[in-house]
């Protein structure tokens, strides 16, 4: 084996195990997450509103990291929910859910918004308070928030006074295309079969 080719596949391979151990990271984020907001929620006596299908994720059809709390939000609905609203949080108030009324989860779903200021409003009036958010992003720094199919913000989540801040910006098809050119070259290098030119 050449040593381009097996440099490709050394890049190939670290790529590969950085972006699962972000999975496994995520995995565990929301989890954790999903557990200080049931917590918060029942500590509060209010509903848990989950935005986001836990089943619709690649990862999570696989293995749930969180469950349905009280109610359901998707733009799809919620299929494995007993309880859920088929709405699009960035188009006004979700019918049922009133001001002030709920702590609400969101988990990798902001990374996909048509109008991220929409959809942070939305949450915001459905918990009244920064403190009854609990949001999980992925990485900014990964390729699968660069790559995955309907992807158009990357950021992060950081803690400010006891209530999370979200910090999104928008993935540039520029800097998709060149991700994803570095990476077909990659594949090309490593598995283009010998002889061929």
């Amino acid at each position: 084996m050449s040593l381009p080719k097996l440099a490709a596949r050394v890049v190939l391979g670290y790529v590969g195990l950085v972006e699962g151990t972000a999975a496994l990271i995520r995995f565990r984020e929301r989890s954790t997450a999903f557990q200080m907001a049931a917590e918060r929620a029942t500590a509060l006596g209010r509903r848990l509103v989950v935005i986001g299908d836990p089943d619709a994720g690649m990862h999570t059809r696989l293995m749930r990291a969180y469950g349905c709390g009280d109610v359901c939000i998707d733009m799809n609905g919620c299929p494995g929910c007993p309880i859920t609203i088929v709405a699009d949080i960035t188009k006004g108030p979700v019918a049922d859910i009133p001001d002030d009324s709920a702590v609400v989860f969101v988990s990798c779903v902001l990374e996909y918004v048509s109008d991220l200021h929409a959809a942070l409003r939305e949450i915001a009036r459905i918990a009244g308070s920064a403190e009854n958010v609990f949001v999980v992003t992925v990485q900014p720094w990964t390729l699968t928030a660069r790559l995955y199919p309907g992807a158009r913000w990357r950021g992060t989540v950081s803690n400010v006074a006891g209530a999370q801040a979200v910090d999104m910006k928008p993935v540039a098809l520029e800097e998709k295309l060149a991700v994803t050119g570095a990476l077909g070259l990659a594949f090309a290098a490593a598995f283009w079969p010998k002889g061929r030119k």
